[in-house]
C-alpha cells in the first residue's frame, strides 16, 4: 500500500532517474512518425528523455495542475494536456508505444478489482497499436492473477523486469514491458508471468536493444484532447454560444407557470394527500394560518442525506480495534417558504418545522386539497347503474355497491385516460370488476364510448394460466351474450380475429390469453460462415519470441465471416479488436458492423426431431403471441386487461416486455394487481413506463436503435443513427434518485501494512448508492391520476380481524455457535473475494445464511465455483464444510412450529405452513412426519411443486374433503388465484425477499366468506441470524408499499420497524386522520344495506372456487329447441317479468304452441334420423313468430320434411295453429309469467339511466329465450 506521503500528491511515484539508462537500453531507436503515450506523466521528465532516446514523438497527460503545467512547458499544449485518464480522449491503436506509471492506490467502491494500477492498465490498452510496446511499473504485489490473466490474454509476449533496490527503502519496483497481440498460448504464458513474478530479471544496461517498435499504424484523424477547457477557450465559448442566449436561461427568469391541475379517477384518500403535499403539491397554494395570517405557499423538493443508522463492530483481525458502518439515506425532502401580504418571508426547512405547520394548519390545508384534487368520477355509475343493477354473478348473486362504483370508475376513467391501474386488495373481486368493465365497454355500453370502438376491434385478457378457466367463467357468469374463447396458439387468434369481424358491434369479443404465452418465443442462433484462416502471431522480420519456434509464426484459426458481405466478424474485447467468438455471438442479436446484415437465425424447437433423411425438424420456431399480434393485427386491440401484473413489472423479463409491448399496441389498458410494488420504486418503474405518458416522456430510454432510412430498390441494412437501447438503466437510475430512497454505506476500518502488517491508520470505504425500500412522496403524486386503490374494508362489510406476528425463535446453543463461526469464515472469504472483483459467492453466502439454520439435521458444504482465470471453466472449491447435529433430534425452530401448530388446532384453526426449501434441499417431508408424530390430530399435506397450476386448487379441495388440516407448500404455488378459506393461520417457517409474493400469500384466507372471526398470520424467525435481517427487510418494504396504497397505522409485520417510518409516517399520523378530508372509503360504501355477511355473499365471494350448483327456475329441457341449444353448447336464459309482491292474482302457466305444433309434425314428417329431425325442429320454432306460410312452405321444401306437393297445407297448418294459441293467450288477464319476488329492493334515490342497448322484446308465445354462442 502507498504510504500517506504519496497520497498527498495524488499517488505520484515518479522513477527514479538511476533507472533512466537501463530502461532506455530496452528499446532500438524509431521514427518520429511513432508516437510515445504517458498518461501518467507527472512533470513529463522520464516521457521527455525517453522520446529523445527512442526518437519518437511524445504525448503526456496529468491531472495535477502544476505537473500538467510543467508538461505543457516540455511538449507543447498540443501534445499534453490535463485530464483524468478515464476521461481523455485519445484515438485508439494509435500509439506504438506506452509508459504506464500509475498511482499507487486502491479503490474500494470499484465494481470489479479494486487495485486502481490494474485498472489503468486496462483502460489506457486501448490505446496502444497491434504490435506495439507497453511498459507497465508497478510493486511486485500489483501482479495479481487477474492482471496476469489480462496480459497473457493480449500480448504476444511479456517479460517481468525488476528494478534493482527497493522503492521508498521498502518495496520491490517492477516493470513489466509487454507487445501486444495475439498468444500463441495464453495459459503458458500466463505461468510465465507468475513465474517470472516471483523470480523476476534484473534489470541492467542491456548491450543491444530488445525491443523493436511497430511502423506506425495510419489513423484518419488522430485526436488527444482533455476534457476539461482552459480559461481562454471556455471564455471564446461562452461569448459565442453562452447559456443566457438561450430560451431555456430567460424562461427561468420569468415567473412560473402554475402547476398541473392533478384530476385522479376517484377521491383520493387522505393517506395519499398527506403525502402528496409533503411533495410540494401545494405550491401557489394560498391560504389562512394562526400564526403568519394570509399567506401564500412555494414548495422546493431536493435531496438530501440522512444518517440512516451506525452499526460499531470488533475487527475480526484485531479484536481492539472497531470497524464503524454508516448507511447514510439519501431522500428527497421538502422546503416550503411562506409569502406574507406584508411581502416578508419564512423559510420552513427540515422534517420538524414543515411537520409543525401542516399539524398546525392542516385544516386549512385539508381545504385546499379537497379543492385542489376534484375526481373525474363523481360516484354517479357513470349512466351505468341500471346495467349494472342486472348483473347477476353466476346467475343468481348482484354486485356489491362498491364494486359498482369500481367498474363505473374504470369506464368513466377510460374514456379520457388511456391506461389505468387498479389496486385491489386479494379478495376484492378484481376479475368480476375488470370483466364487467371489459365487457361495459366491448358491448357499447358506456356512452361516449360507442363511436371510439371499432365492430371488428377487440378486448384481450392476459391472466396467469391457472385462472384463465376461472375468467371464463366469470365472464360468462357476468353476461351471457358475449363471445369468449382461449387464445392459445396463433392458429386461435386467428381464427377469433375474423370471427370477430362478423359479430355485431354489440357483441364483447373477448380473447384470454395466457400470460406465459405472451413471452415464450423461438430462441435465436448465430447465422455466420465459419472459416479456417491464418494468423500471423508475430511480423515476418520480427525475432522469434521466446517459447516459439519459426514454424510457429502462422496459426490457424476458427474466424465468422459475415453471410451476406463475407467480412471478418469482429467484437471489442476490452479495448481490443479480435475476431468475434461462438459465445459473443449467441449472448445477443448481432449485426455486421460492415453491411448491417443481422447474424441470427431464429432456432427451431429442439424437441423435435427430423424426420429420416431430412435435414430439419417439421417445427417451425415459435413465434411470440405479442409479436403475432403487433405485426398482423396492430389496431384490432381496443382494450388490454392484465390480471397481476406486479409479475411484469421488471422489464428486463419476458413479462415485462411482452406487456410493454402489448400496452403499446391496445388503445385502453386496465392493469390489475393487489400488490403494484415490492417496496422498491424500481419495481414499478416499467408498469409506469407504459401506462404513464410522462414518465416515457421523462425518462425516455429511446427503445430500439434508430437506422437510417431506406432507400426505393436497395435491398441493403439500414445503418444504425443512434443507439438507444442501451439507455434504459440510466433512465430507471434517475427515476430511482427522484422517486424512491438510496443508501450508501461508509465503512471505516483499521488499516495496516501488506508486508509487515503494522497499523497504519483508519480507512475510509465508501460504497456507492444502492436503492433501498421506501418511496419518496413525489411517487404518490405521479400515480394518483390514473390509479384506482380498492381494498376490502371499501366494501362495507364485516370482515374478520387480520394480524401480523413476528414470533423470534432462540436457536439452539451449539447450532447458534455453528452458525456463528461458519458465518465469519464466510464473510471473510466474502470480503476477501471482493477485493480481487469477484462477487459470485454472494449467492452461495445468501442461501446458507437463510437456508441451514432451518435444516442443521444434514451435512451442509458451502461451495464457490471459481472461474480460471485463463481457460475460464468454473472449479467447484468448498469454502466451509457443516457436519449433521443430529437426524434425531428436534431443533428449536422446529420445536417452536410443532408448538404453534398444536396451539392452533386445538382451537379449531387449520393452518396453512410456507417452506422456501421445496426443491433440491427440500424439508417439507421431514416437517410433515415431525408434525404426525407430536401432534395426533394433524393431518398434514403436501402440495407439490409438480402440481400443475390448473389442478391446485382442486388439488387443495380434495385433501380438505379427506380431513387435511395442516397444508405444507411453497408461497409461490398459492400467491394467486387460490382461496385458503378453510385455514385461518398461515405460517412463514421460512422468509421470502419478495413482497409481492410474501403479501399474497399471507392473504390467501383473508376473505369475506371467512367464517372464522380472527385471521393469524404469524413469520418465524431465529433470532441474531439473516432471518432476521429478512424479516426487517421485508417490514420496510411493506411500510413502503403502504405509503404508495394511501394506508394509515401499523398492522403488524411493518411495526418491527416503527422508528424507520420517519417524516412521512408522522405526515400520515398528522393530517391522514383529519376528519376535514375527503374519504373515498366513505363514497364507496353508500347505498350499502348491511355490514353483515349472509349466505349469499359467502357464497359470491368465494369466486376463485369451482362453480357451484344454484338454484335456478326450472326449464324444460325436453323441448327440443332446448335440447339442440344445450347440444350445441348454448346457454338458456329464463325471462322473468316481474309481478308485484302483493298481487292477489292467481298466475298460472300458458299453454305453450310448441307441443301442439311437434305433435302434428309427427305425423307428417319422414326424417328418419333422430339427431336430424331434432335439428330441424329447432330451426322450424325459430321461424314460427317471423315466418309466413310461404317461407315455411319454401324451408319445408329445401329440407324435404314432408311430402312433395304437401309443404304449402303443412306451413298453412302450422301458421293456424300458432295463431289460434296467441288468441286464447290474449284473453288472458295477466302475463304468462311465473311471478318472481326481488330478493333486494331498488334503492329509491336511483335517478333512471337512459341507455345505448336496445330492451330485448320478448315474445308472448315464448317463455323462454335462447342464446347461442
Amino acid at each position: 500500500m502507498a504510504r500517506a506521503e504519496s497520497k498527498i500528491i495524488m499517488g505520484y511515484l515518479p522513477i527514479e532517474e538511476r533507472h533512466y539508462p537501463a530502461l532506455l537500453s530496452l528499446v532500438s531507436p524509431a521514427t518520429p512518425a511513432v508516437r510515445l503515450l504517458d498518461p501518467f506523466a507527472g512533470d513529463g521528465a522520464f516521457l521527455e528523455a525517453a522520446a529523445k532516446a527512442w526518437n519518437l514523438t511524445p504525448y503526456a497527460n496529468e491531472l495535477d495542475g502544476d505537473r500538467a503545467a510543467a508538461c505543457i512547458t516540455r511538449f507543447g499544449a498540443t501534445q499534453a494536456v490535463r485530464c483524468d485518464v478515464e476521461r481523455l480522449v485519445a484515438s485508439n491503436n494509435a500509439f506504438g508505444a506506452a509508459w504506464l506509471n500509475p498511482p499507487y492506490d486502491h479503490d474500494a467502491g470499484a465494481s470489479g478489482s479494486k487495485r486502481v494500477e490494474f485498472r489503468y492498465l486496462r483502460h489506457a490498452w486501448k490505446w496502444v497499436q497491434e504490435g506495439g510496446l507497453a511498459f507497465w511499473c508497478i510493486y511486485r504485489q500489483h501482479i495479481t492473477p487477474e492482471a496476469a490473466a489480462f496480459l497473457a490474454k493480449h500480448s504476444r509476449s511479456v517479460d517481468v523486469w525488476a528494478l534493482p533496490g527497493k522503492h521508498l527503502g521498502e518495496y520491490s519496483q517492477m516493470v513489466v514491458a509487454a507487445i501486444k497481440g495475439i498468444p500463441a498460448d495464453p495459459k503458458t504464458l500466463y505461468e510465465q508471468i507468475i513465474r517470472e513474478r516471483d523470480d523476476p530479471r534484473p534489470l541492467v544496461i542491456q548491450p543491444e536493444p530488445i525491443y523493436r517498435l511497430p511502423a506506425p499504424r495510419p489513423v484518419g484523424r488522430f485526436v488527444f484532447a482533455p476534457d476539461m477547457l482552459d480559461e481562454i477557450a471556455g471564455l471564446r465559448l461562452i461569448e459565442e454560444n453562452g447559456a443566457w442566449k438561450t430560451n431555456g436561461f430567460q424562461a427561468l427568469l420569468e415567473i412560473p407557470p402554475p402547476s398541473a391541475e392533478i384530476e385522479p379517477v376517484v377521491a383520493p384518500r387522505p393517506g395519499h394527500l398527506a403525502l402528496v403535499l409533503a411533495a410540494g403539491v401545494a405550491d401557489g397554494a394560498v391560504i389562512e394560518t394562526e400564526t403568519y395570517g394570509r399567506v401564500a405557499l412555494r414548495g422546493k423538493t431536493r435531496h438530501v442525506e440522512q444518517i440512516a443508522r451506525i452499526e460499531i463492530e470488533a475487527d475480526p483481525n484485531d479484536p481492539e480495534r472497531q470497524v464503524k458502518k454508516t448507511t447514510i439515506r439519501l431522500k428527497p425532502t421538502t422546503t416550503l417558504t411562506l409569502l406574507g401580504s406584508n411581502g416578508t418571508t419564512v423559510e420552513m426547512e427540515g422534517d420538524e418545522a414543515l411537520l409543525g405547520f401542516i399539524t398546525a394548519n392542516k385544516r386549512a390545508l385539508a381545504g385546499y386539497l379537497n379543492r385542489r384534487f376534484q375526481p373525474m368520477y363523481r360516484f354517479d355509475f357513470d349512466g351505468i347503474g341500471r346495467w349494472l343493477d342486472r348483473i347477476k354473478l353466476k346467475g343468481k348473486y348482484p354486485l356489491y355497491t362498491a364494486q359498482k362504483h369500481v367498474i363505473a370508475a374504470i369506464t368513466c376513467g377510460l374514456r379520457s385516460r388511456d391506461s389505468l391501474l387498479l389496486c385491489g386488495m386479494m379478495g376484492t373481486g378484481k376479475t368480476a370488476m375488470g370483466g364487467t368493465a371489459a365487457i361495459a365497454i366491448a358491448a357499447h355500453i358506456v356512452k361516449g364510448m360507442q363511436s371510439a370502438m371499432r365492430p371488428d376491434q377487440v378486448v384481450l385478457v392476459v391472466a396467469p394460466p391457472h385462472l384463465i378457466e376461472k375468467w371464463k367463467r366469470e365472464l360468462y357468469s357476468i353476461h351471457p351474450n358475449i363471445h369468449v374463447e382461449r387464445l392459445d396458439r396463433h392458429e386461435d387468434v386467428k381464427a377469433f380475429m375474423q370471427r370477430a369481424e362478423t359479430l355485431g358491434a354489440d357483441v364483447a369479443k373477448i380473447g384470454l390469453i395466457k400470460r406465459d404465452m405472451t413471452k415464450l418465443g423461438a430462441g435465436h442462433e448465430p447465422a455466420v460462415i465459419w472459416r479456417k484462416e491464418a494468423v500471423a502471431l508475430w511480423r515476418h522480420h520480427a525475432p522469434t519470441p521466446d517459447g516459439y519456434e519459426t514454424g510457429q509464426r502462422i496459426r490457424r484459426e476458427r474466424v465468422p465471416k459475415c453471410p451476406n458481405c463475407g467480412c471478418t466478424v469482429m467484437q471489442e474485447k476490452k479495448g481490443v479488436s479480435v475476431p468475434a467468438t461462438e459465445s459473443w455471438l449467441k449472448s445477443g442479436l448481432r449485426q455486421c458492423a460492415i453491411c448491417r446484415t443481422p447474424l441470427w437465425q431464429e432456432a427451431r424447437d429442439r424437441g423435435s426431431q427430423p424426420k429420416p433423411g431430412e435435414k430439419y425438424p417439421t417445427k417451425n420456431p415459435r413465434y411470440r403471441i405479442d409479436q403475432y399480434l403487433k405485426q398482423l393485427y396492430p389496431d384490432r386491440v381496443y382494450l388490454l386487461l392484465w390480471d397481476e401484473i406486479h409479475e411484469a413489472q421488471h422489464g428486463d423479463t419476458g413479462n415485462g416486455q411482452a406487456f410493454t409491448r402489448m400496452a403499446g399496441m391496445a388503445h385502453k389498458v386496465l392493469a390489475m394487481t393487489g400488490t403494484p410494488f415490492n417496496g422498491r420504486s424500481s419495481s414499478i418503474f416499467n408498469l409506469e413506463y407504459a401506462i404513464n405518458p410522462r414518465v416515457r416522456t421523462r425518462y425516455n430510454w429511446g427503445g430500439a436503435p434508430r437506422v437510417s432510412r431506406k432507400t426505393r430498390g436497395d435491398h441493403g441494412f439500414q445503418d444504425v443513427i443512434e443507439e438507444n437501447s442501451k439507455q434504459r438503466g440510466r433512465a430507471e437510475s434517475r427515476w430511482v434518485s427522484e422517486m424512491g430512497v438510496r443508501e450508501q454505506v461508509v465503512e471505516e476500518r483499521p488499516s495496516y501494512d501488506r508486508e509487515t502488517g503494522a497499523y497504519t491508520g483508519t480507512s475510509t470505504y465508501e460504497r456507492p448508492y444502492e436503492e433501498a425500500p421506501g418511496i419518496s412522496p413525489l411517487l404518490v403524486a405521479e400515480v394518483l391520476d390514473h390509479a384506482i386503490f380498492f381494498s376490502l374494508g371499501d366494501l362495507g362489510k364485516a370482515l374478520p380481524h387480520y394480524e401480523e406476528i413476528a414470533l423470534p425463535v432462540e436457536l439452539d446453543a451449539d447450532v447458534y455457535a455453528e452458525y456463528d463461526r461458519t458465518r465469519q469464515r464466510l464473510k471473510d472469504y466474502l470480503i476477501a473475494r471482493r477485493w480481487e472483483g469477484d462477487t459470485t459467492f454472494r449467492g452461495a453466502y445468501l442461501q446458507w445464511s437463510m437456508g441451514w439454520v432451518n435444516a442443521p439435521f444434514r451435512p451442509y458444504e458451502v461451495i464457490h465455483n471459481l472461474k480460471h482465470p485463463i481457460s475460464g471453466e468454473k472449479q467447484p472449491y468448498t469454502v466451509a464444510s457443516i457436519p449433521s447435529y443430529g437426524d434425531d433430534r428436534i431443533f428449536a425452530k422446529e420445536q417452536a412450529l410443532i408448538d404453534l401448530v398444536k396451539a392452533e388446532l386445538a382451537d379449531g384453526r387449520p393452518c396453512v405452513v410456507y417452506f422456501r426449501q421445496t426443491a433440491t434441499r427440500d424439508i417439507q417431508p421431514r416437517m410433515e412426519a415431525l408434525l404426525r408424530q407430536h401432534i395426533s390430530e394433524a393431518k398434514p399435506f403436501i402440495l407439490k411443486n409438480t402440481v400443475e397450476a390448473e389442478r391446485r386448487e382442486k388439488v387443495i379441495e380434495s385433501a380438505v374433503e379427506q380431513g387435511c388440516n395442516v397444508l405444507i407448500c411453497n408461497p409461490e404455488l398459492t400467491k394467486t388465484g387460490l382461496d385458503l378459506i378453510f385455514a385461518p393461520t398461515i405460517i412463514f417457517f421460512e422468509i421470502t425477499f419478495n413482497l409481492s409474493t410474501m403479501m399474497q400469500a399471507a392473504a390467501r384466507s383473508y376473505r369475506l366468506n371467512q367464517t372464522h372471526a380472527h385471521c393469524k398470520v404469524y413469520y418465524l424467525f431465529a433470532e441474531g441470524t439473516m432471518e432476521q435481517t429478512a424479516v426487517q427487510l421485508m417490514s420496510r418494504k411493506q411500510r413502503a408499499a403502504k405509503l404508495l396504497t394511501g394506508d394509515i397505522g401499523l398492522t403488524g409485520l411493518d411495526a418491527l420497524t416503527e422508528g424507520d417510518g420517519g417524516f412521512e409516517q408522522a405526515l400520515l399520523d398528522a393530517i391522514g386522520r383529519d376528519d376535514t378530508l375527503l374519504d373515498p372509503t366513505e363514497l364507496f360504501k353508500a347505498d350499502a344495506k348491511s355490514g353483515e355477511i349472509d349466505a349469499e355473499d359467502a357464497a359470491y365471494w368465494n369466486v376463485e372456487g369451482e362453480t357451484v350448483a344454484v338454484d335456478e327456475p326450472l326449464v324444460d329441457e325436453t323441448d327440443p329447441l332446448i335440447i339442440v341449444a344445450l347440444e350445441l353448447g348454448g346457454t338458456v336464459t329464463p325471462i322473468h317479468k316481474v309481478v308485484k309482491a302483493d298481487s292477489s292474482v292467481n298466475v298460472e302457466p300458458p299453454a305453450r304452441p310448441v307441443n301442439t305444433v311437434m305433435a302434428y309434425l309427427e305425423t307428417v314428417h319422414l326424417i328418419a334420423d333422430h339427431a336430424a329431425w331434432q335439428r330441424l325442429r329447432a330451426e322450424l320454432l325459430l321461424m314460427l313468430n317471423v315466418g309466413t306460410p310461404t317461407q315455411i312452405s319454401t324451408w319445408l321444401t329445401e329440407h324435404r320434411v314432408v311430402f312433395p306437393g304437401c309443404e304449402a297445407e303443412v306451413a298453412v297448418k302450422i301458421v293456424a295453429l300458432v295463431a289460434s294459441n296467441s288468441d286464447t293467450e290474449s284473453q288472458k288477464p295477466e302475463p304468462p309469467h311465473p311471478v318472481v319476488v326481488p330478493k333486494r329492493k331498488r334503492e329509491p334515490e336511483r335517478q333512471q339511466n337512459s341507455f345505448p342497448r336496445r330492451e330485448p322484446v320478448y315474445e308472448e308465445a315464448l317463455t323462454q329465450q335462447l342464446a347461442l354462442f
